[in-house]
């Protein structure tokens, strides 16, 4: 049956090239992963014969593997999320087994496979150094990544047994001590990668087997399952894009500052004004969270037709911005902690300036919606007066790292932060029939 599969998927791709601008967008593909493998086996050759100093051809190759990963992951999100196919319904009597394992065939069998595929074995052939452990630890990444972001996809896609979040937990655990253990013993890891894999096939097939129901169903009480804030944001093609841009603009930016401190004990802007607006999760509430109901406006609609309480919003908006700040928490403390002294005022400062900005964007969102047509519109996807705003009290709240004196405005910031919220309970309810008609506008 593999066998066919794989006979069936050969066929469609040759029978695909009748069309002129396929062959075409083949070869540029074929010529972009041939120059690329090229290239990097050209930049490992030089580290292997000193002319790069700083690296090694190990190191160089284990950035290969790291990018090779980090962007299988990615691209389960960007630019579309593609649900797990399902070859056979569920209703046809094929073993569990064999089901699963189709369908991983299946994800090994794509043009996205095909193409790294072919740029490991271009890297290979030209290098001269590490070939093996090149090919090996390149393919290793490549399958287990492709393994695990099946895993996180049966978290979106289906529903599962509650003991399920245990095996994620498990495979995080267990992946993290593998790197863990590779600091120390590089020859270890590298067999210990290769079991990877097979870890990951086995828990994907425990989760398959998990599975409640075929399919989530799309229109379900919000209030019943915590998954749909979740699917909310990845399938919001342009809340999800501006959110990768923002998350990955400030992670380069916080990297670069942690390497210019390690080698100069400088940090980007000098430490000023502008650091500390980065520092804070700004970036994601100018980009979004301002403007929430424009993101998502028939949520917006389908919550007010059921209860029209603003309650029930504010907690809808709580539960959205969850699992992107916990992100940015993430991403920026461990490293404000590392490149700075004082801890109390970046614990403080991060605090503050979360539960404020988290705060005033329930009044922005109500008080100035706009409607989102395009990922990136020329008006912006947030209003001048909200981003303004949320710039001037990061900056503000900043000014506690000259003085101790300016501690006094961090209670002011957190009764500015009660206000507002209470603000926007108020305002709700005189403006919620505004907020419907500047949001249809664009319809």
């Amino acid at each position: 049956m593999i066998g066919y599969l794989l006979w069936i998927r050969m066929k469609g791709f040759f029978t695909g090239l009748r069309n002129p601008w396929k062959i075409v967008l083949h070869l540029v593909l074929l010529l972009t992963v041939y120059a690329y493998g090229r290239l990097f086996a050209h930049v490992i050759n030089k580290t292997g014969n000193g002319e790069i100093e700083t690296l090694s051809p190990e190191k160089m190759i284990s950035v290969i593997w790291v990018l090779i990963a980090g962007f299988t992951i990615v691209r389960m999100f960007f630019p579309t999320y593609t649900p797990i196919r399902q070859i056979f319904p569920k209703y046809l009597p094929v073993p569990k087994f064999q089901r699963y394992l189709l369908s991983v065939v299946t994800e090994l069998t794509t043009s996205y496979f095909f193409y790294l595929f072919l740029f490991i074995l271009f890297g290979c052939w030209y290098l001269d150094y590490s070939k093996y452990w090149f090919l090996y630890s390149c393919l290793t990444a490549l399958i287990t990544s492709i393994l695990f972001k099946r895993i996180l996809q049966y978290f979106i896609d289906f529903r599962l047994k509650r003991y399920s979040l245990i095996m994620l937990g498990i495979t995080a655990i267990l992946i993290l001590t593998l790197f863990y253990i590779g600091n120390f013993l590089l020859l270890s890891f590298g067999y210990l990668c290769g079991l990877l894999p097979l870890l990951l096939f086995l828990i994907g097939f425990k989760l398959d087997c998990q599975i409640i129901e075929s399919k989530k169903i799309d229109l379900q009480p919000i209030t019943k399952n915590a998954n749909v804030y979740l699917k909310l944001l990845i399938n919001n093609r342009q809340a999800r894009l501006l959110l990768l841009v923002g998350i990955l603009f400030k992670s380069l930016l916080l990297i670069g500052d942690y390497g210019l401190f390690k080698g100069k004990g400088k940090h980007l802007f000098d430490g000023q004004i502008i650091y500390w607006m980065f520092a804070s999760p700004l970036i994601l509430f100018t980009y979004v969270f301002n403007n929430i109901w424009g993101f998502w406006t028939n949520v917006w609609m389908n919550v007010e037709l059921r209860s029209g309480k603003s309650k029930h919003l504010i907690n809808f908006t709580l539960k959205l911005l969850l699992l992107p700040l916990i992100i940015d928490a993430f991403i920026t403390l461990p490293i404000l902690l590392f490149t700075w002294d004082n801890h109390q005022f970046i614990l403080l400062f991060y605090a503050v300036s979360l539960i404020f900005l988290v705060c005033s964007s329930f009044l922005w969102s109500i008080l100035f919606p706009i409607t989102i047509n395009s990922y990136f519109q020329m008006k912006g996807s947030s209003s001048f007066v909200s981003s303004l705003s949320a710039m001037v009290s990061v900056i503000a709240l900043s000014l506690i790292k000259i003085n101790y004196w300016f501690y006094i405005l961090i209670p002011l910031f957190l009764l500015f932060s009660f206000a507002g919220y209470r603000l926007a309970l108020d305002v709700y309810r005189e403006k919620k029939y505004q907020i419907y008609k500047k949001l249809n506008k664009g319809y």
